[in-house]
């Protein structure tokens, strides 16, 4: 009994040490000064990133405004690029 309860608890230890390594190894592939990318460099960094949960925020794309005559801005429905046929729409 003490045997397996030895066992157990070493391979235990072992699974955590292995998985610290992992963690370890992930974080070295992440850029060190510069913002995270959506997409990770490697499958361990994105093992790593979905492990500590850490998730990368895209930005929201700024609205498309327009000041009207009375000063207050409004969103604008159009597109503001795009193909514009010969009578201006």
């Amino acid at each position: 009994m003490l045997a397996i309860l030895i066992f157990v608890v070493g391979s235990v230890a072992v699974l955590v040490v292995l998985l610290l390594v992992i963690v370890v190894i992930g974080i070295r592939q992440e850029p060190a000064t510069e913002e995270l990318s959506q997409l990770a460099p490697s499958l361990i960094a994105a093992f790593v990133r979905r492990l500590l949960d850490l998730h990368v925020r895209r930005p929201y794309p700024p609205p498309n405004l327009r000041v009207g005559d009375n000063g207050h801005a409004s969103v604008c429905t159009t597109p503001l690029t795009g193909p514009v046929d010969k009578r201006g729409r």
